[in-house]
Order: structure tokens, then sequence, then C-alpha cells
């Protein structure tokens, strides 16, 4: 009986040890990292930055700054929302870095450094710039960076495989790019400008206030035939711009 109780509570210690062992790695690694971006909206054909910033937790009155000599993630994202390339990855400290990766269709990236960089609480990791594709569907998303790991001078690493805590972005219409002389607003300046002109002094066509903005071609404040002249002198080559 004596040896049955000896061998319990021997097990019973054993699983103290491992369970205190976990709590106390599990404590040094009290990092975690936050995903913001610089701003909450962005426009078809427009661009998105994301900082991954280090984010400290209980344990980081004791260490206020960590040291990396590689790091890597995974960014999720929708790519036919947007799109991302190995250009548009930007670690913290650029000069310092060795080898920089990205894979578009993972999202996966990897960064080395030929030495180690100091990185703060609350200090930037990397920023990633996203750009919105031209026919992007209009609406809110999110972006996000996950499964961050990063190694230090001393081969220690901290882990955040289960981090996931996504940033929001709207995604608006791109604004229409206005072009003097087009009248009808359907990107070109031609003869069907000049003739909405011509009706519009006539009083057999009414033009909106972005309209008779394009109309007004030598910016008097007046839209008439002279304004449908310079256009179709501009459609026929005979001049470069109004």
């Amino acid at each position: 009986m004596k040896k049955r109780n000896k061998a319990a509570a021997f097990f019973v210690s054993l699983l103290a040890v491992i369970f205190l062992g976990s709590l106390e790695a599990y404590a040094k690694s009290a990092w975690d990292i936050e995903n913001t971006l610089d701003a909450s909206q962005c426009q078809q054909g427009g661009s998105v930055m994301m900082s991954v910033k280090l984010k400290g937790g209980d344990e980081t009155s004791k260490q206020e700054t960590i040291s990396i000599v590689s790091m890597e993630g995974v960014l999720e994202y929708d790519n036919s929302l947007f799109s991302v390339e190995k250009a548009d990855i930007f670690p913290a400290e650029g000069e310092k870095v060795q080898s920089c990766s990205f894979n578009p269709s993972t999202g996966g990236f990897a960064v080395s450094y030929t030495s180690a960089v100091t990185v703060k609480d609350a200090g930037v990791m990397l920023q990633i710039r996203l750009h919105t594709q031209k026919d992007a569907t209009v609406g809110k998303t999110t972006l996000c960076v996950t499964q961050m790991k990063w190694s230090g001078e001393m081969g220690q690493q901290e882990e955040e495989i289960q981090h996931r805590v996504p940033a929001s972005v709207q995604i608006s219409k791109a604004k229409k790019t206005e072009i003097t002389g087009d009248v009808n607003r359907d990107g070109k300046v031609n003869l069907t400008d000049a003739k909405l002109v011509i009706r519009y002094f006539n009083g057999t066509k009414k033009l909106n206030k972005q309209q008779k903005k394009n109309a007004d071609v030598n910016g008097d404040g007046k839209v008439n035939l002279t304004d449908a002249k310079l256009i179709m002198q501009y459609y026929n080559g005979e001049i470069d711009g109004f």
C-alpha cells in the first residue's frame, strides 16, 4: 500500500512539474501581435497599408523589447479583392534584411536579417501594402497577419500560431476621373460631346453640374458654341488640348 501511495504521489508530483513548467514557458512567451491599417476605407484601384505591431503581455514589464534574426507568418487576404507582391513586404530595419520572400497564393512570408534587430513593445515588426483590385467587390472585408513566428539571437523562438485578430477595411467605388471635353463622361472626347454642347446651347438637352463643368473647355464659366468648336478642333487634331 505504501509503495502504491509513494508511486501515486510521485506521479502527481511529476504532473505538477510538467503543468507548472508549461505555465512558465507560456508566461515567458507573453507577446502578441496587432494588425492595424492606415485607413478604414480604400477605393477600387487604390491601396492600403497594414502594420504588424508587437504587443506586450503580462510579463513585458520584465522585457520591453525582443531581438529578431528571422520571422515568418501568413497574410490572410482575399486575392480577388487585393493583390500583394514581394515588393509590398516592408520589414522593420529594411537595410538589415538578408532575404525576404512572399507567396501570393498562400500569403506566407519569411524574413531573415544579417544581424539581430530590436523591436520595442508597440513597435512595428513589418508593414504590408495591399493593392485593391480595380474590379474589387464593394463592401467590408478583413485583413489579418497570423501564425507569426520569430527567432532571436540565442535561437529562442516566440510563436503566436493561434493569434487571429483581423483589421476591417471598407472597399468603395473608385472615383471617376473627369476629362475636360468629355461631356457624356464615357472616357473619350469626340464629336458626340460637341453635339451635346450644341444641343445644350439650343435648349434641347439638359446637362448636369459635372457635365457642364466638362463642357466648359475654355473655362469662361459658360457652355456655348465656342466650347463645341474647341472640342471639334481637339478631336480633329487641330489643337493639343484646352
